[in-house]
This record gives C-alpha cells, sequence and structure tokens, in this order.
C-alpha cells in the first residue's frame, strides 16, 4: 500500500542553497509508516493542478502538520497573533483536499492538516487560542503550545466512544500538544469526535470516516503509545478497504 504525506518547506534561513525552501518529510512519520509495511510517498509543494495526478499513485493522504493557514482562504484578515503561513503550500493543499474527496481517497490530517481539511470543506479557525477562545463554564485555557518535548504527552482529550476515532485511541487518551490555532467553524461535511477539557476541539471526521482529522500528533509518540499507532494502523485499513 502507498499512502502520500503532504511536504512541509523549510523555512529557515541555511547555509546550504540545496536546503532553502526545501521540501521535506518529518522522519517520525515516514518511520511510522515504514514500521507498518506502508510505501510512503511524499507530495512536494507543487501546482494545485497537479493535486488529482499525484493522488492517482496513492491509497490516502496524510496531511501533515507546518505553518498557519492564511485567513484569506475563510474570509478573515489576520490578526495580530496569527503566525506565518506559506501561500504556495495553502493553495495546493487546499486542492488536494477537494479532489482527494472528489476521488474518495481516505484522507488522515494532522494538526494544521485539521485545520486545513477544516477550511477547505468550509469552515473557519480560530486564529491564535489565547487571545481568541475562551472556554465555558470554570474551565481555563489549558496550554495548547506544550513546553514538554513534542514527544511527551501533555494533556487529556474526551473522545466520542461511538466514532471511529474513540474505537482507536480511546475515550480519554493522553495526547501531545504544539498548536495556537484550532477549528471555529466546523465545516458541513464534518462532525467533533474530541475536544480539549477546555472545549477546543482536538478530533473532526465525517460520517465515514473515511476523513479523519486529529489535532494533535500521532507521529511523534507512535513508537511509545499502543494507542497512537493504532490510529495509523486503522487508517492503513480504512484505506484498504476503500480501494478493494
Amino acid at each position: 500500500m502507498r499512502i502520500g504525506i503532504t511536504a512541509d518547506v523549510n523555512m529557515t534561513q541555511n547555509t546550504s542553497f540545496r536546503l532553502t525552501r526545501a521540501h521535506i518529510a518529518q522522519r517520525t512519520l515516514v518511520n511510522a509508516l515504514v514500521a507498518n509495511d506502508i510505501v510512503p510517498v511524499v507530495f512536494p509543494v507543487v501546482k494545485p493542478a497537479m493535486a488529482k495526478e499525484l493522488l492517482e499513485t496513492v491509497d490516502g493522504i496524510i496531511m501533515t502538520g507546518g505553518p498557519d493557514v492564511a485567513p484569506v482562504f475563510y474570509n478573515e484578515e489576520p490578526t495580530a497573533n496569527t503566525g506565518m503561513s506559506y501561500l504556495p503550500r495553502d493553495y495546493f493543499e487546499l486542492q488536494l483536499v477537494k479532489d482527494a474527496v472528489a476521488m474518495h481517497k481516505p484522507i488522515l490530517a494532522i494538526c494544521r492538516g485539521l485545520q486545513m481539511v477544516n477550511v477547505a470543506l468550509g469552515g473557519t479557525l480560530f486564529q491564535d487560542l489565547n487571545s481568541q477562545f475562551h472556554p465555558t463554564g470554570s474551565q481555563p485555557l489549558i496550554q495548547h503550545t506544550q513546553q514538554a518535548k513534542v514527544f511527551m504527552p501533555t494533556h487529556h482529550i474526551n473522545v466520542a466512544a461511538d466514532s471511529q476515532m474513540g474505537q482507536s485511541v480511546g475515550t480519554h487518551p493522553l495526547v501531545n500538544s504544539i498548536h495556537h490555532q484550532a477549528a471555529k467553524q466546523v465545516a458541513p461535511s464534518l462532525h467533533v469526535t474530541a475536544t480539549a477539557p477546555d472545549g477546543v476541539i482536538e478530533g473532526l471526521e465525517n460520517d465515514d470516516a473515511s476523513i479523519q482529522c486529529v489535532q494533535w500528533h500521532p507521529e511523534n509518540i507512535w513508537k511509545h503509545m499502543p494507542e497512537e499507532n493504532q490510529l495509523l494502523v486503522d487508517f492503513f485499513t480504512r484505506a484498504a478497504q476503500m480501494k478493494n
């Protein structure tokens, strides 16, 4: 089985011209696929018109983390606390999501991936949780950009028991967290499957779970947390079933 992985772009200053704006795939995610006997296919940031042809080479797609989705794509101006975005990647991935849905290619979306899928399908985002999100009830806003290393889980989430996500990771897993944006208005074709204790959306799925989105980073904790590897394995299983 072949699964596509969206590449990030190296935006840091570097002495090597070969690494300037290089298209890169996260090592831990590649390792997770290889460990599960899945062939990873890295999708570079290319013309949106090339998205369909790339998708024809794989059985599913993993939308990965990265910079903020530019708010222009959900009809907002950037706030003072919105981070860096990279328009070429946004344009490409917006088309990738739309083409994947049209082609019935399953999607697993991670962190920025969740945000991109939600926007591509008609949803909006909190541009910055600390300045825009107000928890309901007595629970304060928890730490979503964790101070611990990313391979260490830091807060619990509540997952719907009847969701595919709940069957994979359980109803109260401990997850890692390195985001300052989150889904706000959920796209019409998606529904919420997981939330943080403060109400921030942590998981989205469509009705048949062919689209599954998580706000945390299973690719960084799968090796020592069996439920996170199970999330990946269950995605691969759905991809195999949809292929057949």
